[in-house]
């Protein structure tokens, strides 16, 4: 055994015992590359969020592609190496790496147990997956990757603003004005339903008007069911 396969094996018992692979979830669905390479820099010391990783070294609005995720791992410091293998070989990748998985998506390989696979997926967090998902999965592409001479190990966490989540959500806005719009109609309903009863009580009933009084009723019990329409429009909304 030469002194290069030692080194590779000390670093990886070394960083077994002192690192673990955090879990990143994508903010969007495109950006499942972008999160799995956070996870690797993560797992080797570069302590960086999504957002911060985004800004610093850039990201595809239509999606990621194996080469171009190997471009902005070379931006982040990674030496990558993308290779084309099956199952039985998959465990002699270097830990973590990231796996093409289900033609359009990308996971991190975290640890292999046997016949079981933990992986980190940007979409769903920490799973376990069993020889069979794997092979239902996995495309048969994986890239290593590994720090370079020019890898900091550093922290970039940016705090949470609200403005940054709400804009993160994809539909808030949208959501937010039609429960707003369904609250004020059902409110508009409820003051209507009781001014309603008070002139058919105040009114109707005293001048023994039948036509008005089933105007009135059939109106009241329009309202009703209107209301408990939109009150289960909102509650689907929301």
């Amino acid at each position: 055994m030469n002194k290069d396969v030692l080194d590779s094996i000390f670093r990886r018992i070394n960083f077994s015992i002192r690192n673990k692979v955090p879990v990143i979830i994508q903010s969007e669905s495109t950006e499942c590359g972008n999160a799995c390479l956070a996870m690797i820099c993560g797992f080797y010391g570069k302590d960086i969020d999504l957002f911060n990783f985004r800004n610093t070294y850039g990201s595809s609005s239509h999606g990621t592609t194996l080469n171009a995720l190997a471009t902005v791992a070379q931006k982040a410091g990674l030496k990558t190496r993308a290779l084309s293998l099956d199952i039985a070989e998959i465990g002699e990748l270097r830990l973590p790496c990231i796996l093409h998985w289900s033609l359009n998506h990308f996971v991190v390989l975290v640890a292999v147990k046997g016949k079981r696979f933990v992986i980190n997926d940007p979409a769903l967090g920490r799973r376990v997956v069993h020889r069979k998902e794997l092979s239902e999965n996995f495309s048969g592409i994986a890239l290593e990757a590994w720090p370079d001479s020019g890898f900091v190990q550093e922290k970039q966490r940016s705090r949470l603003k609200l403005r940054e989540l709400m804009h993160n959500i994809v539909g808030l806005k949208s959501a937010l004005t039609k429960i707003l719009m369904l609250s004020v109609v059902i409110e508009t309903v409820n003051l209507l339903l009781p001014m309603g009863t008070q002139v058919v009580t105040d009114h109707v009933i005293t001048a023994h008007d039948e036509n008005l009084l089933l105007v009135i009723c059939v109106g009241l019990m329009f309202f009703t069911i209107f209301k408990t329409w939109v009150s289960m429009l909102r509650a689907w909304v929301r």
